[in-house]
């Protein structure tokens, strides 16, 4: 019997070996990341654009500064005596107890005081003597400004009433400008974001 040239036992058997897959190529894995990255940052600038543009800008010709706040909140200008402006969140629902608020005060420098540092703590003295045993320091550290070196607070009261207060200062012209948000410590996560940049947006002439 002639001798078969096709007979080929693996292939019989199942055993041939399968031609190997071509790996994807490193050149089309860089696109596909390079394309999910730029999707990413487009997706974020478009978010910081809409972002911004909730926020107005309030001048103060009396106390010369100016800082940003939403479009959506209201403005009560010089209620009192070294109050400069107080806004005022919207609230949730009619049954809400508190209003989430941010106001600016203005103090001049005791003239016992020369420093942030000591300013700092006398403020942080102050303000644990006046809000009770019940209220924590979450936060504490130094912010800064493109212009200055300033200090924050974060501090939280649980009970009775689940309040969260941020509190910063910064030093100019012989003055303390002090920014301070009030609000409901269960909603502060929605709050945060609006409360940093009104923070940051401070500009002092």
């Amino acid at each position: 019997m002639a001798k078969n040239s096709s007979f080929d036992p693996a292939a019989i058997l199942g055993l041939k070996q399968k031609p190997a897959k071509k790996p994807f190529p490193k050149k089309a894995v860089l696109i596909v990341i390079a394309s999910l990255a730029g999707s990413l940052l487009l997706a974020a600038s478009v978010w910081l654009l809409y972002f911004e543009a909730q926020f107005s800008v309030y001048q103060d010709s009396q106390y010369k500064f100016s800082i940003k706040y939403p479009k959506t909140w209201r403005v009560v200008i010089h209620p009192q005596v070294n109050v400069a402006v107080v806004f005022l969140r919207p609230k949730d629902t009619a049954l809400d107890t508190l209003q989430e608020n941010f106001n600016v005060t203005i103090q001049a420098m005791p003239e016992d005081i020369y420093t942030l540092e000591a300013f700092s703590a006398r403020v942080k003295t102050q303000i644990m003597a006046v809000l009770g045993k019940n209220t924590g320091i979450v936060e504490d550290k130094s912010i800064h400004w493109s212009w200055r070196e300033g200090h924050e607070i974060v501090l939280a009261a649980p009970k009775p009433d689940h309040l969260k207060m941020v509190n910063a200062w910064v030093l100019a012209h012989d003055q303390a400008y002090i920014l301070t948000f009030l609000g409901d410590m269960r909603k502060y996560a929605k709050d945060s974001p609006v409360v940093d940049r009104m923070i940051h947006s401070l500009q002092i002439q």
